[in-house]
């Protein structure tokens, strides 16, 4: 009895399980069937709006595109209203036309004419050019030439200003040697003798009493120009030169010139001055006659200061710098104006 009961009970507690899962089901299933149809409405409101909102946007489209032909229409009766001409405008186009394609073929015409003119003076602009480009050429080419020369100029002046500048320090070391015994030229360095002094009228035999004086003046003044080596390789050479004044023929003058320019020369070599290798390499003599005067202030000549004896001395080249010293400064005169 009591097992019965208790299988009773256990079928009674399992259906209702059984029962409580079955309702638990059901409403699972409810609710799904639910939300199945919440979904399914808002995505046909959604739908729904989206169909309004594309009929408004095709409504206004309709409508804009209704208006558009209409403008388009009013349009067309307007540009076919202006298309339609006359006959005697269409004439009146056909001979602005005609005119127009004449007033063309003129125009091409001197287009053709002014494109030839064009082209030759192209030809003869670029030959221009190529002879400018030439002179150019040669401009260059003179400038780069006068530069060259203008540096040898000043190259030749300052080899020129030092010799001059030798000259000058030889005359002024003579000035300072000889002193008051006889004047020195102060350009040239040339010392001068009398004739009267040195010699009888229309004599070429040296006064004894002249001789010691000149004995001490050359000496000072050759061993200056000979012994010290900084200055005799410098000097060209010693002239010994005889003048007279205008008394007499010129050939007799002449010889009386030389006779007493030699005398003057056997002198130094018999008196042992200076040494006579020194004398046969630097020393010459030479008679000039009448034809280097002196005059006076008045343009007169100086009969006796005519009648002379002169001891010079020439720097190497001296005569060759001198034409170019002319000329330079005939150069540098040019390039100044």
């Amino acid at each position: 009895m009591y097992k019965k009961n208790e299988k009773n009970k256990n079928q009674e507690e399992n259906f209702w399980v059984s029962y409580a899962d079955l309702m638990a089901g059901l409403l699972f299933v409810f609710i799904l069937v639910i939300a199945s149809i919440v979904i399914k409405y808002l995505y046909t409101q959604h739908s729904l709006a989206d169909s309004e909102d594309a009929k408004s946007k095709l409504f206004y489209e309709l409508a804009k595109t209704k208006n558009m032909y209409e403008k388009s229409l009013e349009d067309l009766k307007d540009a076919n209203q202006k298309i339609v001409l006359s006959n005697k405008e269409v004439e009146k186009l056909k001979a602005l036309l005609l005119e127009y394609d004449i007033n063309i073929k003129d125009e091409k015409s001197k287009n053709d004419s002014l494109s030839l003119a064009l082209n030759d003076s192209s030809n003869q602009i670029a030959l221009k050019d190529e002879e400018l480009k030439l002179l150019a050429d040669k401009l260059l080419v003179q400038t780069q030439i006068h530069q060259k020369m203008v540096e040898d100029f000043d190259i030749a002046k300052l080899k020129i200003k030092t010799l001059t500048g030798i000259k000058l320090n030889v005359i002024a070391k003579l000035k300072e040697k000889l002193g008051n015994s006889i004047h020195v030229d102060e350009k040239s360095g040339t010392i001068k003798f009398s004739s009267n002094i040195l010699f009888d009228q229309n004599s070429y035999i040296l006064k004894e009493e002249a001789k010691k004086e000149l004995s001490s003046v050359l000496k000072n003044y050759l061993s200056l120009l000979l012994d010290d080596k900084e200055i005799s390789k410098y000097i060209e050479n010693i002239t010994i030169e005889g003048h007279t004044n205008s008394d007499g023929t010129y050939l007799a003058n002449l010889l009386l010139s030389q006779q007493r320019a030699l005398a003057v020369m056997q002198f130094l070599y018999e008196s042992n001055i200076v040494d006579k290798k020194l004398l046969s390499t630097f020393v010459n003599s030479s008679g000039r006659s009448s034809a280097d005067l002196i005059l006076d202030k008045k343009g007169v000549e100086d009969k006796d200061a005519s009648r002379r004896i002169e001891i010079k001395f020439n720097i190497k080249n001296e005569e060759a710098i001198k034409e170019i010293q002319n000329y330079l400064d005939k150069q540098n005169e040019n390039r100044v104006q």
